[in-house]
């Protein structure tokens, strides 16, 4: 996993001037969230979105947001409970979208003749913010909801992205199958660099 932006991208806080006008997804959520939602969450502080655009471009060619929440202590496997203190409840950060513009990045398929890995970047620029940002208001783990695209969404070429996260680490929640969690101790052992 690329731990900063290609030269030729960049990740920036999102503000009103950003255009997601023409963003696309197979995920209809992905795509209403940043087209219609982003910028009442980034107003009443409920979220914070980071978009990746090309330097000097206000257009979105990918995003992710972050917001804070609790896991009640329980739902934790045994093994991340025997590594952590035992409060009834688990301070978190829950990315809780993260979407590439999948015009976008076919047009860089075609370009350089191999996957950008828009997604893998998007995911590793939000892990190594979350750890940083751990630093100042403690958190202990990276929590993210995987949803199930729907089957029109899978007929349209979504996948579910259930296995992507798992692919770099994140587990289950015993009582959410599909809500999935990574410490941020083992986030700063993979980027031990930050």
């Amino acid at each position: 996993m690329q731990e900063t932006p290609k030269p030729s991208l960049v990740i920036v806080p999102w503000t009103k001037e950003h255009d997601a006008s023409q963003f696309t997804s197979n995920l209809a959520s992905i795509k209403k969230y940043i087209q219609e939602q982003a910028h009442r969450n980034v107003s009443s502080y409920t979220s914070s979105v980071f978009v990746l655009t090309e330097p000097g471009d206000m257009v979105i060619r990918g995003y992710y947001s972050l917001s804070s929440l609790s896991i009640v202590f329980n739902e934790l496997s045994e093994k991340v409970q025997n590594r952590l203190p035992r409060y009834p409840e688990c301070s978190g950060i829950l990315l809780g979208r993260l979407g590439v513009d999948k015009d976008y990045t076919q047009k860089l398929k075609r370009e350089t003749g191999s996957k950008p890995r828009l997604g893998e970047l998007l995911s590793a620029n939000a892990q190594i913010r979350c750890l940083k940002t751990s630093k100042h208001v403690g958190s202990a783990l990276l929590v993210i909801d995987a949803e199930m695209p729907s089957n029109d969404e899978q007929k349209d070429g979504a996948r579910d992205p259930l296995p992507f996260y798992e692919k770099y680490g994140f587990v289950p929640l015993t009582a959410n199958p599909r809500r999935v969690i990574k410490t941020m101790r083992a986030i700063a052992e993979e980027f031990k660099t930050v």
